[in-house]
């Protein structure tokens, strides 16, 4: 696999999310594939379509053995949507999720022959892939080598909350009260279990996610992938921005193709280019604008192409690399005291603004409280 960064970064990028039920780990590891481009393996969902077909077979949940030969004979994948299938069937969500499902999944996931078998299923489907793999045991069972682990966690009130919310035309509606009561019991169980227990590994990052939105976890999250692989995001963004290096110091060659001159200058942290104090946008229109860090650090903010800024993406600016910013993308650059920046723009160029709401500021902020923490 061809990186930026060589053979040090060749190794498929591996993002493993543990944490207990109802954290929220289903929505966020999704979104977060799908934003960087990566296989999205949910284990839990192959546990629940093998709780689903144990139930539609007639098997006693009660005997292990029997689940266990029937389980060693089916295949759990997904389908080009990223929903569960079951020896090629799609099954429908509301049955995997369903409250029916949650209480009995256990009897798989707490089998040890079963939960073998997903096992090598799951690390196969992961072989050789960038991939986002989300589960009970995906950074000490599934993923041990796993670049970012993450133990996502929720206070058992947020997650009875979340679970109210995503159940809310149910007929079976659980009290609150008692829906907590149901997750802590669940929490002792699945820390408790002698397969697969519940834990949260040495090296793995601890994010509890009460009272943040889910972009201001992914965008956490984004950021920590990024601290590992300094060039994750180049992919994403690649529509927005080219990147030139060099190994020695000075320009490089970039953006080649430009027929109108070009205007240089240095750039030091101004009041509106400093952390927390970033409000608006600015849109190029008519060229190209391209920087480099001379000292200090930066953060370049890229918010897609639309008419209005998007969702946020936020890169380290890296020495002795110029980042040329591609006309119609949305964009800031961050600068900490001290941060000097020599920039280069088409002198054909005229610019528009826009104010973040305050859903962005909160995400633009959670990628700046890991690059530049206070």
């Amino acid at each position: 696999m061809t990186r930026p960064g060589g053979q040090a970064l060749a190794k498929p990028m591996i993002i493993a999310i543990d944490g207990p039920a109802g954290a929220g780990k289903s929505s966020v590891t999704r979104t977060l594939a799908h934003r960087l481009g990566m296989l999205h393996l949910d284990t839990g969902a192959m546990y629940r379509a093998a709780t689903v077909g144990l139930m539609d077979a007639g098997i006693r949940m009660e005997d292990a053995d029997a689940c266990a030969r029937w389980i060693h004979e089916r295949t759990i994948d997904f389908d080009d949507q990223g929903d569960v299938r079951l020896d090629g069937q799609t099954l429908p969500k509301d049955r995997v999720r369903s409250p029916q499902t949650t209480e009995l999944i256990f009897r798989v996931a707490d089998n040890p022959r079963c939960r073998a078998h997903l096992v090598a299923q799951q690390q196969t489907i992961v072989t050789g892939r960038d991939a986002v793999v989300e589960g009970r045991d995906a950074t000490t069972v599934i993923c041990p080598e796993a670049q970012l682990k993450v133990y996502l966690d929720a206070s058992p009130e947020e997650r009875a909350r979340r679970r109210l919310e995503e159940w809310r035309d149910r007929p079976d509606l659980p009290e609150y009260a008692q829906l907590v009561s149901d997750i802590r019991r669940r929490d002792e169980r699945d820390m408790h279990r002698t397969v697969g227990a519940l834990k949260i590994a040495d090296d793995a990052l601890h994010l509890v996610t009460d009272g943040l939105s889910m972009n201001e976890v992914i965008a956490r999250l984004m950021a920590h992938a990024v601290q590992r692989n300094p060039f994750l995001l180049e992919q994403v963004v690649k529509d927005q921005l080219v990147v030139g290096r060099s190994r020695a110091p000075g320009y490089v060659s970039v953006a080649e193709g430009d027929s109108a001159g070009w205007k240089l200058g240095l750039t030091n942290p101004t009041p509106d280019r400093m952390p927390g104090t970033i409000a608006t946008f600015t849109c190029n229109q008519g060229g190209r604008q391209a920087g480099v860090v001379c000292q200090g650090r930066a953060v370049l903010c890229l918010a897609g192409r639309d008419d209005v800024p998007h969702h946020i993406n936020a890169l380290p600016m890296l020495p002795q690399t110029w980042y040329v910013i591609e006309p119609g993308a949305w964009h800031a650059v961050i600068q900490t005291p001290g941060t000097i920046c020599a920039w280069a723009e088409s002198s054909q160029i005229h610019e528009k603004h826009s104010h973040l709401t305050h859903a962005q500021l909160l995400e633009l902020q959670s990628f700046l409280s890991v690059y530049l923490p206070s």
